[in-house]
């Protein structure tokens, strides 16, 4: 049997610190039981999107999980989210949020039961990283113009406020408003806080203090069923 890693130590110690067998924390990790059994015994190392499931899971931060003992938590760290994970290959799968399914998201975000009753999917193109944590965000409103209303938003997990901004686009998971999709400029070393600016102009920029935020998220792509219209578009 090879020699358990720091991080197989750090499993079993918290796994039968809550009560659980291998079944148990497996299962509800959402991984194979032989899986987990090689990572604690050191003879595989979990991927970054099961060490997420897996600290989401046995609700610890990264930090504990793979360095073990109690790290101070960097000041704007953001929070371990659950994934949707295929069973079989291990691989994260994109998960859709309808416009309809937004409230409940701002509030079920953390629920891994929840997240997996959303509908989830794979998107084998070249263009679509395939090594980072990824969810569609249906959007709403004319704030964002050209985007229209209804326009689906493929974005990328952001781990720390301190990588949000640049005045790139976000959707901000947000305690108060819900989710916001803006182009976000950051002040958190001057203001203290992150710049939301809309495509429209009529729209105000507004604030927000990151401790009203629980996700961000940097959009990378989009689509639409609403085809352009216009004297130079696609008939």
């Amino acid at each position: 049997m090879a020699e358990p890693t720091r991080i197989g130590s750090q499993l079993r110690t918290l796994r039968k610190a809550r009560g659980w067998t291998q079944s148990d924390l497996a299962e509800k990790a959402g991984i194979k039981r032989t899986a987990l059994g090689a990572y604690e015994e050191g003879r595989a190392e979990p991927r970054l999107h099961v060490l997420v499931r897996l600290a989401h899971v046995l609700d610890v931060s990264l930090d504990t999980l793979v360095l073990g003992g109690t790290p101070v938590p960097m000041e704007h760290d953001l929070r371990v989210l659950p994934i949707p994970v295929d069973r079989d290959s291990e691989t994260e799968r994109i998960t859709a949020v309808s416009t309809k399914a937004a409230a409940g998201y701002a509030q079920g975000f953390g629920d891994p039961e929840w997240i997996s009753g959303l509908p989830a999917f794979d998107l084998p193109l070249p263009e679509v990283p395939q090594d980072r944590t990824l969810r569609f965000f249906q959007i709403e409103g004319d704030s964002m113009l050209p985007l229209p209303s209804g326009t689906w938003v493929l974005c990328a997990f952001v781990e720390r406020l301190d990588q949000v901004g640049g005045g790139r686009p976000y959707i901000v998971v947000t305690r108060e408003d819900g989710l916001v999709f803006k182009r976000v400029e950051n002040r958190l070393d001057e203001e203290g806080d992150l710049l939301m600016v809309s495509n429209n102009p009529q729209f105000a920029p507004f604030s927000l203090a990151p401790e009203g935020i629980r996700e961000a998220w940097r959009a990378i792509g989009w689509f639409s069923t609403v085809w352009p219209s216009g004297p130079n578009a696609p008939s």
